[in-house]
């Protein structure tokens, strides 16, 4: 059994979010404003939006006051004033994708980034976060003692400590993703940095037994 593949599984669990349905908008209106609350009209239908609600026909509402909205529009927050009027084509962009080839071990290896430093990865559907050893985060300056909350794993050395954060920036390819939960675990495990569900539950993924495809959702 590969302790690498294995060694989170008691750890965490990682919720995947849901995606709602993608909508580009073309046309968007505040009709009016409240507190958390927006009227407004989206390639002519009208949607009450509130803070905390789910996407709406490609928009979602982050802060309402009597004065203004900041919206998410496709992914891409603006701020919009009482009355305003957006006309604007905010086509859905084209998505990314990463195909992952099985390597002569029967693993699924590539590179790429934590915090824009060149990293190697092992793609493990089985990780429940992406995870790396103690030696490379701090080769990385990755604060995890300041800034993790201390756990402990189970390693072929017996349990070692070690820290739950949250990394800025994941990449494989042109598939780059913000506020990745990772874990620091001290010691020299796993020797491959773990690339967990934290990251590949917010894509979809596609295995074609030799080849792994990964696909940006949105």
């Amino acid at each position: 059994m590969n302790i690498q593949r294995h060694i989170l599984r008691i750890v965490l669990f990682c919720c995947i979010p849901i995606i709602s349905e993608v909508h580009a908008a073309n046309n968007i209106e505040v009709m009016a404003l409240f507190k958390d609350k927006a009227m407004v009209m989206i390639d002519n239908e009208q949607q009450l939006l509130k803070v905390g609600e789910p996407v709406k026909l490609g928009v979602k509402l982050i802060k309402a006051t009597s004065k203004y909205a900041i919206l998410e529009v496709n992914g891409t927050q603006s701020k919009y004033l009482l009355g305003s009027q957006v006309l604007a084509t905010y086509a859905e962009q084209e998505k990314k994708e990463m195909l992952v080839y099985r390597d002569s071990d029967g693993m699924f290896k590539t590179i790429g980034s934590i915090n824009g430093y060149t990293v190697d990865f092992l793609v493990d559907t089985g990780a429940s976060a992406v995870a790396l050893n103690s030696d490379l985060a701090k080769r990385l300056g990755l604060q995890y003692k300041l800034k993790g909350n201390l756990t402990f794993v189970n390693t072929a050395s017996g349990t070692e400590p070690a820290y739950l954060i949250m990394l800025e920036r994941v990449k494989i390819g042109e598939i780059m993703l913000r506020n990745v939960k990772g874990i620091i675990i001290e010691g020299r495990h796993p020797s491959t940095p773990l690339l967990g569900m934290s990251y590949l539950g917010r894509l979809n993924i596609i295995n074609e037994g030799q080849v792994m495809k990964l696909e940006q959702k949105y």
